[in-house]
């Protein structure tokens, strides 16, 4: 079929992806119609399934001369360029791609095959399983080396040349493949050991591909184009110290140099940290960073949450069978049915095993970057029942921030004495909600939280409003004007005066930046001798002198469940390290 004719399937969907997109790329384009290409190759006869290549080749000369009518110039070499060094990703892409048209296409001829001998049968059922799961060619590799002895006089194949290699195999004599290839047959240590190599060469591939999605939201981003490629020449009188670009996080993915997530998250952060370093608080540049940061968090604690919940699935699965004669197939079996369930549920944010969230949480924290943490925190917001908003309060939200940093270095709610001249009740106490301590961080950080209930905002306190009414203002309230948000009245129930009072949003948060101020003030004065001192009073913390710390604070303000705001306040030296009792 001619790359230039319309009479192909995906025709549409390709004209459709270049006129409603702004960021065009090749890559982009399969993403978005990966589900019609599938169809497409499984009615076209004309092209292959053995070489992804031509596959790969026939799609991009349809792109190149639908798009190359609307491409500038540099668009142009950027495609061309971004095709020639993506070779590695794209042939993830269409092995995958692959995979599910093999699939389609032994559905169809299900009923017409018929398989003579007991090895091709159990083949077949290993093939249709890790067909679902993503880099199947490395588990199959696995199997081939591991499981299949016989096999291995054979080349090595690929995912893409599977067909072949059954059909060699099933040419065996029968008493060869009994003496073998029975998993059975396995010493129990091999067993146990293969399953290990097997969880190993899954979670790397895990790893890639779960870079790789984040990786390519961000790179579709129409601001992504500012961060793409770093050139000195845009610098003018300033030298980047640790440079870092996307173009250098694509080619270490290529490449493999990535051992963890943390690797990848760093780079990643790396650009923004330079952006913002680099580049005026108003400029374009730096307002992008923000934008495509704002992205990166939500996709990256999305994914984090949903892949910590499914890794304690698998290794719970992984210590229940190792310890079997029949382990890998048990394992096997169980992993099936795990990744199934969370495939067909992606929005299941259920956590028994929160560690990785909050360690990226406090990590980012205590060098004094919030946003990650603020984007986290907008997560666990977001999976409380819209039904809870009339009673949602301050202490809720404490108690949920406290859930998102590490136990060893969280104090919740630090005593101090504010002025030991003043009688009790009169501002001689107070009580900084969250304490945290640096661990390997560079500082220590003060956490004032505030709560705006919904239900305070309402002006007439006598008109009762249901969880629909509390929801529709919760979502209008998320994407209102801050300035007109600041201005809103808002009615609260003072405890301590037993009456109610009036403010505003902005005051209720200026407040608050007034009260954390005094308190790192105090903070930085050391340990309270006594009532009639003032300092830390705490017993939960040990005080002592040290080289000069910094102490920074955050003014968190949440109103209903999607809207938060914050404030720094200006970092005060403190002469004493604080270490938890």
């Amino acid at each position: 079929m001619s790359a230039t004719t319309n009479n192909y399937i995906g025709y549409k969907a390709l004209v459709s992806y270049l006129s409603e997109q702004r960021n065009w790329s090749y890559r982009g384009f399969l993403d978005y119609s990966q589900d019609t290409i599938v169809n497409s190759l499984i009615s076209d006869s004309s092209l292959t399934l053995a070489k992804w290549q031509s596959i790969d080749a026939a799609w991009y000369n349809r792109f190149f001369d639908n798009a190359k009518e609307l491409l500038e110039p540099n668009t142009f070499i950027t495609i061309i360029t971004e095709h020639l060094q993506r070779k590695k990703e794209l042939q993830i892409f269409w092995q995958k791609v692959i995979k599910e048209c093999e699939e389609k296409n032994q559905k169809c001829k299900k009923n017409q095959e018929t398989t003579t001998k007991e090895y091709e049968n159990k083949n077949q059922e290993i093939i249709k399983k890790h067909k679902k799961k993503e880099k199947e060619n490395q588990v199959e590799e696995y199997e081939k080396e591991n499981l299949m002895p016989v096999v291995t006089s054979f080349p090595k194949k690929t995912s893409k040349d599977q067909s072949a290699m059954i059909t060699t195999v099933t040419s065996l004599s029968k008493e060869i493949i009994e003496q073998n290839l029975t998993v059975a047959s396995l010493p129990k240590k091999t067993v146990k050991t293969s399953v290990e190599n097997f969880s190993n060469t899954l979670q790397s591939n895990k790893l890639i591909n779960f870079c790789y999605d984040i990786f390519h939201k961000l790179e579709n981003n129409p601001y992504a184009y500012l961060f793409y490629k770093y050139n000195e020449k845009d610098i003018i009188d300033k030298a980047i110290k640790h440079p870092m670009d996307l173009f250098t996080v694509n080619s270490k993915l290529e490449n493999d140099q990535y051992t963890n997530l943390e690797e990848f998250e760093n780079d990643i952060r790396l650009i923004f940290r330079n952006c913002y370093t680099y580049n005026d608080a108003k400029s374009e540049v730096y307002c992008s960073g923000e934008a495509l940061e704002s992205v990166f968090n939500k996709k990256w604690n999305k994914k984090l949450i949903f892949q910590t919940r499914r890794k304690g699935e698998l290794k719970r699965a992984r210590d229940n069978d190792a310890d079997t004669d029949n382990s890998f197939t048990k394992f096997q079996k169980k992993q099936n049915q795990i990744l199934e369930k969370y495939e067909n549920n992606v929005n299941h944010h259920v956590i028994n095993d929160t560690l990785p969230i909050i360690a990226s949480a406090y990590e980012n924290l205590v060098i004094d970057n919030i946003m990650p943490f603020i984007e986290i925190l907008k997560t666990f917001l977001s999976t409380r029942s819209q039904m809870s908003l009339s009673s949602a309060n301050v202490s809720m939200l404490q108690a949920i921030v406290e859930s998102l940093l590490p136990l060893k270095y969280r104090i919740p709610e630090l005593s101090l004495v504010m002025d030991g001249k003043k009688p009790k009740g009169s501002g001689r106490f107070g009580y900084l909600d969250i304490f945290i301590l640096k661990g390997t961080g560079d500082n220590y950080i003060s956490l004032e939280l505030k709560y705006i209930s919904l239900v305070g905002l309402i002006r007439n306190q006598n008109t009762k409003f249901g969880a629909n009414e509390l929801e529709n203002l919760d979502k209008i309230l998320e994407k209102e004007n801050e300035e007109f948000l600041l201005k809103r009245p808002y009615t609260y129930w003072s405890k301590e005066h037993k009456t109610t009072n009036q403010t505003t949003i902005g005051e209720v948060l200026n407040n608050g930046i007034d009260q954390l101020k005094s308190y790192i003030n105090i903070i930085s004065k050391g340990k309270a001798v006594d009532y009639s001192s003032s300092g830390v009073y705490d017993e939960r913390i040990k005080i002592t002198k040290s080289d000069s710390n910094i102490l920074k604070g955050y003014v968190i303000l949440v109103i209903g469940f999607r809207r938060i705001l914050w404030r720094p306040v200006e970092e005060v030296i403190s002469n004493y390290t604080y270490i938890k009792v």
